[in-house]
């Protein structure tokens, strides 16, 4: 199939634009039926979303937390920060960093050849610091900082990955399947299943396409408090917070902003309070996922 050897050769030519490639795989996943797949290169080419997009473990990469230190005599930026004196989960969550742009956007960086890719870090983490660090001064600013072989390193390995599945999605194909008959000689073989163990490999998941925000309303069912706070527990959500959303959901029955299919007053409180523990990592959860997670819940609890 002449749609499936363009696409081995922007991936085995050096040069070979992956972005182009991955344009070229959506049209092949879609041919193929293979809705899901083609969502997993929408993510790809558009950037990942937080709030509602499952991460491939691929894009997760080591980081570095670096700040700026200074006191009245002096100012040291770009200082890597020490992060040993942190609990293990919170020194998991500065080392380690989920790359949600687009490939585009990191082939774009990784071909300028220097700098670094940064993303600031919460004020309110510099507490955890304290004192530590100098004498007589503070701690200026904060961030979180990818460097350029790391990018590299990902565009390698998706490009890898990407390669061995079209490889072998070719040879399972035969050579001589058309254009007209691909989306037949597809449903005799598992291309979920091929495209799982090439990308993911076989002792790791992710969830293709917007299925975690669907399974959260489906797991919860209109006005079913209990089925809310199961949902929630799972999530990681203490006891102590999920009594505390039910109290606020009782204080807010019949609140205006209910008819105009919003939150109440009480509730509102209850999310933000729930996003400050997330910026504080007394949730564990990531602050982007933490604002989608409570929406997606509570509306299917409410509406």
């Amino acid at each position: 199939m002449k749609l499936l050897d363009e696409i081995v050769e922007l991936l085995s030519t050096q040069g070979g634009s992956l972005s182009d490639a991955l344009l070229k795989t959506k049209v092949l996943m879609r041919t193929l039926g293979q809705n899901d797949l083609a969502q997993w290169v929408d993510d790809e080419l558009k950037g990942y979303d937080p709030a509602t997009s499952s991460v491939p473990p691929y894009r997760v990469v080591p980081s570095r937390l670096m700040g700026t230190l200074v006191n009245s005599h002096w100012r040291h930026p770009n200082q890597m920060l020490p992060i040993d004196h942190l609990p293990p989960d919170l020194q998991k969550t500065v080392s380690e960093a989920k790359l949600l742009e687009p490939i585009g956007v990191l082939e774009q960086f990784a071909a300028n050849r220097k700098g670094a890719l940064t993303m600031p870090i919460s004020s309110s983490f510099k507490q955890t610091f304290g004192d530590t660090l100098i004498k007589n001064g503070h701690l200026e600013s904060m961030w979180s900082q990818i460097e350029l072989s790391q990018i590299n390193g990902l565009l390698i390995e998706v490009r890898t990955k990407l390669l061995d599945f079209i490889l072998e999605l070719r040879s399972q194909l035969g050579d001589n399947v058309s254009s007209a008959d691909v989306k037949k000689a597809g449903e005799k073989i598992d291309v979920a299943g091929m495209f799982q163990g090439a990308m993911i490999g076989d002792g790791a998941t992710f969830v293709l396409g917007d299925h975690n925000t669907t399974n959260i309303k489906n797991n919860i069912k209109k006005g079913n408090f209990e089925s809310l706070a199961a949902e929630l527990k799972k999530q990681g959500v203490e006891q102590a917070d999920i009594a505390v959303l039910q109290t606020a959901i009782t204080q807010d029955k019949g609140a205006a902003e209910l008819k105009e299919k919003k939150f109440g007053p009480a509730v509102k409180g209850w999310m933000s309070k729930m996003m400050g523990k997330a910026i504080d990592a007394s949730w564990q959860i990531e602050l982007g996922v933490a604002g989608g997670l409570l929406t997606e819940a509570l509306k299917a609890f409410y509406f």
